[in-house]
């Protein structure tokens, strides 16, 4: 009788801490995910999956899906709805965590994504959903779900070559008669699949490049641009750079290149006026601006705060002609700050006031009230 009593009593403790997580399961949940049809080697996809937080108020909830071996996925926060509190990728396996409590009924989106190597053989891959849905409630008891949805997607196609290339675009300038343009550096390489052999044409003689052919399977190509103008007039010069490659998906790419020859200029005399200020009372900043080479140009000064370029000017000056530049800076920040033009730099700083300056108007106010109840007392007494 002992024994059935208390095996009675274990069975009610335990439908009663079991009921609780059964009917917050059943009252939100059911991950589902979404994904393609089919995919290309080498595509990057997103995988979604949504699902509605029980009505328990969770303490946290987290989410853990598997792609495929061998793929690769990357997750962040704020690609998730709400905005997930945190996020881990490694390899294949995306996991995603908000902090709560969340109310009941909050639906939530999830979003990683995917890239399927190029390597890939055409054909199913599966999703495991082992990792699934985690509720934490605050104490030892975790609420776990599998995901339901999308499984599978289908690897039909051999994604091409694609051209990448950085810079977007280039700029030389250089006095008339003075050094040569530093050179610049154009790196290409594959970001698709199989191999990109590429080459490259220009439609400029000043302009030439170290190498203009090459194949890359994802790893950078560095090729080096020159421009020579050696006998050319002061003016602007445009030209293109044009990448091909055989079977790349956006065969050719055109990269814009510019070239100034121009005046030879200087900066002198740099002034800060003044050098000390309360927030909010502009500065006045100047130059002096000097072609010193044979032919008229323009040039563009640039302002620089704390390193950071601000505003700009363009001055266009005859032979040994000399312009004076004036900016204007504001700040609201209290702090020292650094000007420079070309390589002449200066200092100017923004003071907080004092709270006597800010204060000024309320001791006035108080000393006349003062010095008024002192006068009409002794009038008050003397009568």
């Amino acid at each position: 009788m002992r024994l059935l009593v208390a095996f009675v009593t274990i069975m009610a403790l335990m439908v009663a801490v079991l009921m609780p997580l059964n009917i917050a399961l059943g009252q939100g949940g059911n991950a589902t995910r979404v994904l393609p049809a089919t995919v290309q080697r080498g595509e990057t996809f997103d995988v979604t999956a949504t699902f509605t937080a029980p009505a328990d108020e969770f303490v946290a909830i987290s989410f853990t899906d598997f792609a495929p071996d061998g793929w690769n996925v990357t997750v962040d926060e704020t690609w998730c709805q709400p905005e997930g509190s945190w996020t881990k990728a490694t390899g294949n396996r995306a996991e995603l965590a908000w902090q709560g409590p969340y109310d009941g009924g909050v639906d939530f989106t999830t979003l990683y994504k995917v890239t399927v190597p190029c390597g890939a053989s055409v054909g199913n891959y599966t999703f495991d959903g082992h990792g699934g849905l985690a509720y934490y409630v605050g104490r030892p008891e975790h609420i776990f779900e599998d995901i339901t949805g999308d499984s599978e997607v289908e690897v039909v196609l051999t994604a091409p070559p694609i051209i990448s290339f950085s810079p977007a675009s280039f700029s030389f300038s250089v006095a008339q008669g003075g050094s040569p343009p530093a050179d610049e550096t154009l790196e290409i390489w594959n970001s698709g699949c199989g191999v990109l052999n590429w080459s490259l044409t220009d439609d400029a003689e000043w302009l030439s490049q170290n190498s203009t052919s090459g194949s890359s399977t994802g790893e950078n190509d560095t090729v080096v641009l020159s421009a020579d103008t050696t006998g050319m007039s002061d003016g602007d010069y445009s030209a293109n750079i044009t990448i091909t490659s055989p079977g790349a998906s956006n065969s050719p790419q055109t990269v814009p290149v510019t070239l100034y020859v121009g005046g030879k200029f200087t900066i002198t005399s740099l002034d800060v006026t003044p050098q000390q200020v309360p927030p909010g009372q502009p500065v006045t900043v100047s130059a002096q601006v000097t072609n010193t080479g044979g032919s008229e140009g323009s040039h563009t000064v640039n302002l620089s705060v704390n390193g950071q370029v601000e505003q700009t000017k363009t001055v266009t000056l005859a032979p040994e002609a000399t312009e004076t530049v004036t900016f204007a800076v504001t700040k609201e920040t209290p702090g020292r700050y650094t000007i420079a033009i070309g390589d002449l730099t200066k200092e100017f700083t923004v003071v907080a006031p004092s709270w006597l300056n800010r204060y000024w108007w309320m001791i006035v106010v108080g000393i006349v009230a003062v010095v008024l109840l002192v006068y009409f007392l002794r009038r008050r007494t003397g009568a």
